[in-house]
């Protein structure tokens, strides 16, 4: 994960979308309509964050190879039906994190007057530094995952979308090898980035040389 920058989004389409929000399954209705500014609106999304997550799942980081990846709410629109629209709750995801892993879990702890404010039980792409809660190190051809410090949310985002799986933590080290990228790798700093790109590099030319 990297910690994302909120982007801009016409205010006036955002104010007009949520004021129809009355419900959940009146947003559950909505979201799925692909007409007028409700098919604009999430082409916006999917077209920003793209760019801003450099095509990689806010949560896992690995790259989103789907041709129509995934716009998640951070914050399910059940219960929480009045951020369905709001830009802050949503981002780009994988089909493993968004469908397999996270579905329709309550990430939020507590609701408070705005969405900032509030409170979630996971590391928040936008309100939260991933710095601050999960460590990233390199294990042979892994790059690992753990709680920084004994980090509640960075315990909880590793169990939800399942950080340390064996198979995910060998694609992470994989997109170190081949990325270009450096400064957007999801979470992982450059500092760290160039460090373990260093031994991933060391070790392979190894091998070729043993062989």
């Amino acid at each position: 994960m990297k910690k994302l920058d909120l982007p801009a989004f016409d205010t006036e389409t955002i104010r007009f979308l949520r004021s129809k929000l009355a419900d959940t399954p009146t947003a559950q209705k909505l979201w799925k309509r692909s007409d007028g500014k409700y098919k604009q609106f999430k082409k916006n999304v999917t077209d920003t964050m793209k760019v801003l997550q450099s095509n990689r799942c806010a949560y896992c980081g690995a790259r989103l190879h789907e041709k129509r990846p995934h716009r998640d709410h951070i914050a399910p629109k059940s219960p929480h039906f009045k951020w369905t629209f709001w830009p802050m709750n949503l981002v780009l995801a994988c089909y493993c994190c968004n469908v397999d892993c996270k579905g329709e879990v309550d990430t939020v702890d507590v609701v408070a007057p705005s969405y900032r404010r509030s409170t979630f039980n996971i590391v928040h792409p936008f309100l939260d530094d991933p710095a601050e809660h999960l460590n990233f190190g390199l294990d042979e051809k892994a790059i690992l995952v753990s709680a920084k410090n004994g980090s509640p949310k960075g315990d909880r985002t590793i169990e939800l979308f399942n950080l340390m799986d064996p198979e995910r933590a060998k694609q992470r080290a994989k997109d170190l090898m081949f990325d270009e990228d450096v400064d957007h790798l999801q979470g992982i700093t450059r500092e760290m980035f160039l460090a373990a790109n260093i031994k991933v590099k060391s070790s392979a030319s190894t091998m070729k040389v043993s062989n």
